[in-house]
């Protein structure tokens, strides 16, 4: 069809000078134009799409269609112009690390284990693949250091295209017999050969560096999270500010944060059991004086009350007056801009808590149910919440 594909020639091209061929107008404001040559990546093969602009104007993402790549910009060219076309270089930079870094780590676990890469994603941020198999800690570690070797010996790499007939006399790491025409091979010395489309350096060393960052269990295999280069450097930027920060709030030296958060655990938990006693010993006094404050009823003691407690403490104190017989409580506690509350009954009280929770949720408008022993719901917070709930004590005592 004409339309060239510089990138397939030269990784190494930013810019050139080319003709419109067609621009389409889109719905959402922006256009699909053809150029008779271009140097953009469009997305394809788990590589992002190259960014930049087009005469000035920018250029949003490249697709291919119909055999050609289309990019998407956010203004309109006449067909027949000549117009320049300009890769952001620091996004090819680090696309480009990527996906040579991507060859050289699935190489890596393929060569060492025997664990071929069945899936490939580069997102803006992190790549991932996955393998047929699940390796361990030590052997991600392994084929890492086995990848940034390759890296650091600035392997050259070959790039070349052969019909798809010769496929078979190649030693590929990955066989694709629906393959026609011709196939671009990528080829890194003393590494892997496989058939790719993306864009690559033409030695190793440019990728710099390949940090796994996690791995897990996917499907049959391990699916396997890593970034390289400039994006490498990113990560550790990161990573290193928010352990110095922690560091300084936790007023240690960056190797000590670990022990350090393991003291502040055993102080947490001892304060955590401090606290679960106490709170005991504060719901025994309400019990005590909740019970005193009890109104009687038709057959039952009533408990109504708003207490400054939290929730767990709310339903230890229900549990507590509810020891007693015929007694049936509803108390309220705030937790942020909401309110909850706990309605409870004794073994022996006739009283639904189910029905009384649908009557405090018609009158507060709560949200909340349970059973007819116990039930809880919620309801936003408001200024005269006291005296709605003293007004609730004349609804629920004509049970």
């Amino acid at each position: 069809m004409g339309r060239e594909k510089l990138y397939l020639q030269d990784s190494a091209l930013f810019m050139c000078d080319a003709v419109v061929l067609s621009c389409a107008p889109r719905a959402d404001g922006t256009f699909d134009v053809e150029t008779d040559r271009t140097p953009f990546f469009p997305e394809g093969g788990g590589q992002l799409s190259d960014v930049g602009t087009m005469e000035g104007a920018h250029v949003l993402h490249c697709f291919e269609a119909n055999g050609t790549v289309l990019h998407r910009t956010d203004a309109p060219f006449e067909p027949g112009k000549t117009v320049r076309l300009e890769i952001d270089r620091q996004a090819r930079l680090i696309h480009t690390q990527q996906h040579t870094g991507e060859h050289l780590l699935s190489f890596a676990y393929a060569h060492l284990f025997g664990a071929e890469n069945v899936g490939f994603h580069m997102a803006e941020t992190f790549v991932t693949i996955d393998l047929d198999r699940m390796l361990t800690d030590e052997q991600i570690a392994q084929g890492e250091a086995f990848a940034n070797e390759m890296i650091w010996a600035d392997r050259a790499v070959r790039i070349f295209t052969v019909d798809a007939s010769e496929l078979s006399e190649l030693p590929l790491r990955k066989k694709n017999e629906k393959l026609r025409g011709d196939v671009r091979i990528v080829e890194i010395e003393g590494g892997e050969m496989c058939t790719c489309c993306g864009t690559h350096f033409a030695h190793t060393a440019p990728v710099g560096l390949i940090k796994v960052l996690e791995h897990t269990r996917y499907k049959q295999g391990c699916r396997v999270t890593f970034v390289c280069g400039t994006l490498a450097l990113r990560w550790f930027a990161e990573e290193n500010r928010e352990l110095r920060r922690t560091a300084a709030k936790l007023s240690v030296k960056v190797d000590g944060v670990y022990d350090a958060l393991l003291r502040r655990e055993e102080q947490t938990a001892q304060l955590h059991n401090v606290l679960r006693e106490k709170n005991a010993q504060l719901a025994d006094l309400y019990s005590a004086k909740l019970l005193t404050e009890s109104v009687s009823c038709k057959g039952y003691q009533l408990v109504i009350k708003m207490i400054p407690v939290d929730f767990e403490t709310c339903k230890h104190i229900a549990e507590q007056v509810c020891k007693v017989n015929n007694l049936f409580t509803a108390l309220f506690c705030t937790e942020g801009d909401r309110c909850r509350y706990l309605c409870m009954a004794s073994e022996d009280c006739p009283v639904s808590s189910r029905d009384a929770a649908q009557n405090i949720n018609r009158a507060l408008g709560a949200k909340g149910g349970g059973n007819p022993k116990m039930a809880q719901g919620s309801f936003e917070n408001a200024c005269d919440l006291e005296e709605k709930i003293a007004g609730l004590t004349e609804m629920l005592s004509a049970f």
